[in-house]
């Protein structure tokens, strides 16, 4: 009889010693931080944020140097310049003064074709006398042949010149302003990725790096909070999970909370884990909970609060 007087003593004094069950589930504040970095590295010249201070969207947070992009940028401008002029003038054709002077060429050679032809008119009617020989006359009639495709020619030079150039030229040309505005392209994006803007509306969390020290893409300048990026962490027990599914409403309670805060359950992993990460009361100890995510209704608290909450 005395043997199981010492058991159920010991199991009322353990009984006694044990804290209350704490009723609710528990979790805390999460925050989704961005690190804001530039693509390049570089170093800082100027910043516009300040330590926990807002963030607004469009915003310039930092600037890095932009010695290069700038020289980049001149350069590529400069070479489209070029190319363009290149085109404009092979696809105006010869300029006036070249114009003229195949047009005079045409002319002197017009002439000469003139006085060929009257040489050899007048040798025929002087061999038809029997004043010049046979080969006067060869010699003269070559003359007028000559001076005919010298007409020629210079009537073909005259027509060249007033055309544009050929069209394989001038889509060469064409491919090369394509080229060029790509370069400039390319410098004008480099040149705007030394000017760091704050994507969304937020809060500035740390300032990590300041004016003078180098950034890149692996060392951020600052570490911001997203409006809207904050949400409650939950631990769900086993036994309580399928009483609290996805859209389940839950009130927060926490130290600095305002009266009334509500949180929606929004997803729930798929597998269960041994124990929260944070252990808030003895009554979480050695229970398999399921970890899930609630979205605030309005004014979170700040990211690592702990959270009381009640299913309602």
């Amino acid at each position: 009889m005395t043997r199981f007087i010492a058991p159920a003593f010991v199991l009322v004094l353990l009984s006694a010693c044990s804290p209350p069950i704490e009723p609710g589930l528990h979790g805390y504040v999460e925050g989704d931080f961005i690190a804001l970095a530039p693509d390049m590295p570089g170093r800082i010249i100027e910043t516009s944020l300040l330590e926990g201070g807002p963030a607004t969207a469009g915003q310039i947070a930092f600037r890095v140097d932009d010695t290069d992009a700038q020289a980049a940028l001149a350069a590529a401008t400069a070479q489209l310049a070029v190319a363009t002029a290149q085109f404009d003038d092979a696809a105006a054709g010869a300029r006036a003064p070249e114009i003229g002077a195949a047009r005079d060429q045409l002319a002197q050679a017009t002439a000469a074709q003139a006085q060929a032809g009257d040489d050899l008119t007048r040798t025929r009617e002087l061999f038809q006398q029997g004043h010049v020989s046979q080969a006067r006359l060869d010699q003269a009639e070559a003359a007028a042949e000559t001076a005919n495709a010298r007409v020629s020619e210079m009537r073909q030079r005259l027509n060249l010149v007033q055309l544009p150039a050929r069209e394989n030229q001038l889509r060469a040309l064409q491919a090369a302003i394509a080229a060029a505005q790509s370069s400039v392209d390319r410098a004008e994006f480099t040149l705007s990725q030394r000017h760091i803007t704050v994507p969304s509306n937020g809060h500035v969390e740390r300032q990590i790096r300041y004016a003078g020290e180098q950034a890149g893409p692996a060392q951020p300048v600052y570490s911001l909070l997203p409006e809207g990026a904050v949400h409650a962490v939950v631990f769900i027990p086993e036994g309580e999970l399928a009483a609290t599914p996805s859209g389940t409403r839950l009130a927060v309670n926490c130290d600095g909370c305002a009266s009334g805060l509500m949180a929606t359950i929004t997803r729930i992993d798929d597998e269960a884990q041994f124990t929260a990460p944070f252990i808030y009361s003895d009554s979480e100890r050695s229970r398999l909970v399921y970890r899930a995510e609630a979205r605030f209704d309005a004014n979170p608290p700040p990211p690592g609060t702990p959270l009381r909450l009640e299913v309602r």
